[in-house]
């Protein structure tokens, strides 16, 4: 019965192309192609002529557009490793860049490797890359003796193109090659997504137009069991996808289930930032990249991973506590969520709305944000206004942000992002902004300000790092491309970074040099050495900005790194980095140092094409670490760490997909010390107790897929996850990994019928 169903929806889903999609680049299926085939080097970025010869071919209809790529080079020179969906590895990779807009502000990047394993994302602002998103497109290939070949095919509705009711659409594209024997990158322009102008500088083209309206339906069916709670549900929901060709696009979710995302890697923060976990639920990254505003590692404007949160509880007011302690859950059901994007050539516009589901014991909250974007020449500029609702709470928030961006030319681009925020009635505000200098291929400086005072919240619906903050850094580098074809060095780079930061009241951290130095070799390898300098200064964030104690004195000191990947043969690689730390470092009670030192081994291997598996291991050990206990007080101690994960990919063709992930982390801080400081920031010694403990944590994920037709999927998958936290005890590090295993706080198996209408 199920073989019965399962081929019905096969051939529902099956369509025919005009181009068969096998990888053959025949002379009769692209006999009307426009054809490129002057690429250069541009990883490094030296502009030579490609060391291999490309040919590629690009043509469109009523169904899409397709792209076909004739790879020259000897067989045994091929390197070829399936991998899962966006992850790049060092197969031969051919890549495709659109921006079907031709707006030069975003673009969509589509690769295929010489396995067939597909990789795509999007880029934003001129040239920031996100992996994110995954679209309705394919790609076949094939290997001969002396070339190997792929076809991609990209329907219109994988984009929402702005409407033209013209005979041909204008678009830019850039074709590019990974070339492993070479370690090179290979592009028709001449420029990269780390340059000033790379949307900008992608060739302009026109091709036959045609229009196309799509409506997508994806129901679902799960059923989850946890055995750790006792817990089952079942849920039935869908998505709906509805692209109507001119330049509009909906999508909606009803009811919706995450249970086969991937798992988050485990995390140990002892410090006062939160952790930051990338979004790995596809409708949330589906279509997403208008409303992407963000700053690195410092902020994002819209952080989706808020929605379906942990509710908020009150159980001691409630009048049954017990039966609400019982009902508390990490996550929140949703009822909907909804997007609405409209893109024109030069103005873009975009509603998003999400609605938790309300608890017995708690309320859901309703998020809503609205972006706008324009361009005008080579400047963009755009606004963003979120809004959280919390009925539980009766609060509610409202954050706006305005961007800026101007590439005067490939030299100086400059950019800046104004941000305001309102939380029960507090009101606070913020900057970023940055100067990019260029002024010739192999230099480039990147200085930024960043400002953000002590009221400015966006972590209703955003993500900030640090309120109370304030940093002015810079990063200069020069590269070096013209070693001569028999070197085995590709490029090497000499960089300076420096940063000056603090809080708003003019407490400054240490100010901090590193300068640093990079050899890339021809066979994939990489050394890398750096040096840190830090003066005295002040720790401004391990405090968690008391009013009354905001920080501790810290003395200058010096760091040394070193990391090595190295590649033994096609089938092995591995990477080392080691570090050393030594000084003073605190004004402190009796100090005999701080000491730190850190190990990182990992190696992975590539059975065949089909099974790769990785083993990473880490060590530290760190002499007097500071940790803050409450209000003024701290403790100071020896922390030891040992972190192995274990990670292995099978792939049975392109549709059968087997992943197995796993971590444990182990941590022993031993003879405690309890500290004390006072106004001035000094640290001394305090007649507390402080005792030591032990901390282990285990995470599991095996996960079996099988995709029967384009983007419809059967899941299973098993996940488990523990910990364990012990005071005033020194066990053994695989002990701690043993009771972290055995002591589950998740064990959950899940199976999962998606399906695409």
């Amino acid at each position: 019965m199920i073989k019965k169903f399962l081929i019905f929806i096969v051939l529902l889903s099956s369509e025919v192309y005009s181009v068969e999609l096998d990888g053959i680049i025949s002379d009769s299926e692209w006999l009307d192609a426009q054809r490129f085939d002057s690429f250069n080097t541009v990883y490094p970025f030296s502009l030579k002529k490609a060391p291999k010869q490309t040919e590629t071919y690009i043509l469109s209809n009523e169904e899409g557009i397709f792209i076909g790529f004739k790879n020259y080079q000897p067989a045994e020179s091929m390197n070829s490793i399936k991998s899962s969906r966006d992850v790049m590895n060092d197969s031969d990779a051919n890549v495709v860049v659109i921006d079907f807009a031709n707006s030069g502000v975003e673009a969509f990047e589509f690769v295929i490797n010489s396995s067939g394993s597909l990789i795509d994302g999007t880029f934003t602002n001129g040239n920031d890359l996100s992996r994110d998103w995954d679209g309705n497109w394919m790609g076949a290939v094939i290997k001969e003796d002396d070339y190997w070949s792929s076809e991609i095919f990209i329907p219109w509705t994988v984009a929402t193109l702005p409407s033209n009711k013209s005979e041909y659409r204008p678009i830019r594209i850039m074709f590019g090659r990974y070339i492993y024997e070479d370690n090179v990158w290979i592009s028709t322009i001449k420029s990269s997504y780390s340059r000033n102008e790379f949307l900008s500088k992608l060739t302009p083209i026109k091709i036959k137009n045609y229009s196309s309206s799509k409506l997508s339906f994806f129901p679902y069916i799960s059923s989850q069991a946890d055995s750790v709670p006792g817990t089952e549900l079942t849920r039935v929901g869908a998505d709906i996808f509805w692209n109507t060709g001119d330049g509009r696009q909906i999508n909606a979710t009803f009811n919706p289930d995450f249970g086969q995302a991937e798992s988050d890697d485990l995390v140990v923060n002892f410090s006062a930032q939160e952790t930051f976990f990338n979004e790995k639920r596809a409708f949330f990254t589906e279509n997403h990249s208008l409303f992407t505003l963000k700053d690195r590692d410092k902020f994002t404007v819209i952080n989706t991973r808020r929605i379906g949160s942990k509710p908020d509880y009150n159980c001691s007011q409630t009048v049954d506590e017990d039966a609400c302690n019982a009902s508390e859950k990490t996550y929140s059901d949703l009822d909907y969520a909804f997007r609405l994007t409209q893109k024109k050539n030069d103005f873009d516009i975009g509603l998003f709305v999400a609605s938790e589901s309300d608890e017995p014991f708690s309320k859901g909250k309703e998020f809503v944000a609205f972006r706008s974007r324009a361009k005008i020449g080579k400047t963009t500029f755009g606004h963003v206004i979120t809004n959280v609702n919390n009925e539980f709470t009766g609060n509610s928030s409202t954050v706006n942000a305005i961007d800026f961006d101007k590439i005067y030319s490939d030299k100086i681009r400059v950019a800046s992002t104004m941000l305001s925020s309102k939380v029960e009635n507090n009101n606070g505000y913020g900057f970023k902004a940055s100067v990019r200098y260029r002024p010739n291929k192999n230099n480039n400086t990147n200085t930024t300000l960043r400002y953000f005072d002590k009221n400015l919240d966006l972590n209703d619906f955003g993500y900030l790092k640090d309120a109370d903050y304030f940093q002015l850094s810079s990063r200069s580098s020069r590269q070096n491309t013209s070693y001569s074809d028999e070197s085995n060095i590709n490029m090497s780079e000499l960089s300076v970074w420096w940063s000056l930061s603090g809080d708003t009241k003019g407490n400054t951290n240490p100010f901090f040099i590193n300068p640093q130095f990079e050899y890339f070799y021809k066979d994939g390898s990489k050394f890398n050495a750096f040096i840190t300098l830090k003066t005295s200064g002040k720790n401004t964030t391990i405090t968690r900005k008391n009013e009354l104690y905001p920080f501790a004195k810290i003395k200058s000191s010096k760091s040394i790194t070193a990391d090595y990947e190295g590649v033994i043969s096609r089938d092995l690689e591995y990477d080392w980095r080691v570090s050393f730390d030594r000084s003073p470092k605190y004004n402190t009670w009796d100090s005999k140092g701080y000491r730190k030192s850190f190990f990182k081994f990992g190696t992975k291997y590539s059975i065949d094409e089909n099974l790769t598996m990785s083993v990473n291991f880490i060590a530290k050990k760190e002499k007097e670490w500071l940790r803050w206990l409450q209000e003024n007080e701290f403790s100071s101690s020896d922390l030891s760490r040992r972190e192995i994960s274990f990670n292995l990919n099978w792939f049975r063709g392109l549709k059968h997909e087997l992943r197995l992930k796993s971590q444990f982390i182990a941590l022993k801080s031993q003879s405690p010390k309890s500290l004390v400081s006072n106004q001035q920031g000094y640290l001394g010694q305090n007649n507390k107790t402080v005792l030591p403990f032990d901390i282990g944590q285990a995470a599991f994920q095996l996960r079996y897929k099988y995709e029967f037709a384009p983007l419809s999927n059967v899941y299973l998958v098993y996940s488990r996850g523990g910990n364990i936290d012990l005071e005033d005890q020194d066990d053994a590090y695989s002990n701690l990994f043993q009771e972290a295993w055995s002591n589950p706080s998740n064990e959950i198996i899940s199976i999962k019928i998606r399906l695409k209408y």
